[in-house]
C-alpha cells in the first residue's frame, strides 16, 4: 500500500514537472515571437534593465526587512534539500526558458492557439496544484500561510515604489505612470493596455515589457537568490500577481507546499486589487 502511494506521488510530481517546463516553454515562446515580430527593438534595453531593477530590489527588500520575522520558523530540513537542487533547477527552468524565446524568434506561430494553449496548461497545473495543496491544508498551514503572503505582498509594494521612483527620476515616465507600471507586478496583460490608452502607445509597451520580462525571470533568477540567501517571502514579492499562476509551479518547486500556498494567496489579493488601484492613481 505504502508503495503504491509512493508511486502515485512520484507520477504526479513528474507529471507536475512536465507540464510547468511545457507553460515555461510556450510562454517564452510567444514571448520571443511577440516582442521580436514588433518595432520596439529601442525599449528592449530598457525594459531588460528595469524588469531585473524590480526583481532584485524587490527580493532585497525582503532581506532589509528580515527582523520582522525569523528564519527558525522554517523547516531546516526543507531549506538544506532546496538549497542543494537549486543548481539543477537552474539548468531545468533555463533551458525551456531560453529555448523557447528562440524558436518564437525564428519561427511565427498561431499567436491565438499559443496563448488558448497556455490558458489549457495553467488550468490544469492549477488543478493538479490545488488537489495536491488541499491534501496538505490544517488550520496552522493557514494561518502561517496567510502571514506570509501580507509580509510578501508588503515586500512587493515597497520594492514596485521604489522601482517606480527610479522610472520617474529618469524622466522615462511621470509618477503616476510610474506607479502604475510597476504597482501592476507583474500583470502585464493588464498594465500594458491600461498605460497604452491612458498615455501613448510607447509607454504601453514599455509597461507591458517590463511586467512581462518580471515573469520570464523570475524563472531563472529566483533559484539563484534564494541560494544567495535564502528569503521565501521575498521570493514570492518577486512573482507579484502571477504568484497565484504561471510562478506558482516555480514556488511549489523551490520553496515547498506551506509557502505555495502563501504564494498563491498573495497572488490573489494583489491580482483582485490592482485592477482597483491602477485607474485610481493615473
Amino acid at each position: 500500500m505504502i508503495v503504491g502511494k509512493i508511486k502515485y506521488v512520484k507520477i504526479v510530481e513528474k507529471f507536475v514537472d512536465a507540464i510547468v517546463l511545457l507553460l515555461i516553454f510556450s510562454i517564452s515562446y510567444w514571448a520571443g515571437e511577440e516582442i521580436l515580430g514588433k518595432e520596439i527593438y529601442t525599449l528592449i534595453l530598457s525594459s531588460i534593465i528595469l524588469s531585473l531593477l524590480s526583481i532584485f530590489i524587490t527580493y532585497f527588500s525582503g532581506i532589509l526587512l528580515d527582523f520582522y520575522y525569523s528564519i527558525k520558523d522554517i523547516i531546516g530540513n526543507k531549506i538544506t534539500l532546496k538549497i542543494e537542487n537549486n543548481n539543477k533547477s537552474i539548468i531545468k527552468y533555463m533551458s525551456p526558458f531560453v529555448l523557447g524565446w528562440v524558436l518564437g524568434a525564428l519561427i511565427r506561430f498561431n499567436t491565438q492557439f499559443l496563448v488558448n494553449l497556455i490558458d489549457y496548461e495553467l488550468y490544469i497545473l492549477a488543478s493538479i496544484l490545488g488537489y495536491i495543496m488541499g491534501k496538505e491544508f490544517n488550520l496552522r498551514l493557514i494561518l502561517n500561510s496567510s502571514r506570509n503572503a501580507l509580509l510578501s505582498i508588503l515586500i512587493t509594494i515597497i520594492g514596485d515604489i521604489i522601482v517606480a521612483l527610479i522610472i520617474f527620476v529618469t524622466h522615462v515616465a511621470n509618477l503616476p505612470i510610474a506607479l502604475a507600471i510597476t504597482l501592476a507586478s507583474g500583470w502585464y496583460s493588464y498594465v500594458g493596455p491600461l498605460v497604452a490608452v491612458t498615455t501613448n502607445p510607447y509607454l504601453g509597451t514599455l509597461a507591458f515589457l517590463i511586467n512581462f520580462l518580471r515573469e520570464q525571470l523570475t524563472y531563472v533568477l529566483i533559484p539563484v537568490l534564494l541560494k544567495l540567501k535564502f528569503e521565501p517571502r521575498s521570493a514570492i514579492a518577486v512573482g507579484g500577481a502571477t504568484a497565484m499562476d504561471t510562478t506558482l509551479p516555480l514556488y511549489v518547486e523551490t520553496l515547498g507546499k506551506e509557502y505555495a500556498l502563501s504564494a498563491m494567496v498573495s497572488g490573489v489579493i494583489l491580482t483582485l486589487v490592482i485592477p482597483i488601484i491602477l485607474p485610481l492613481i493615473i
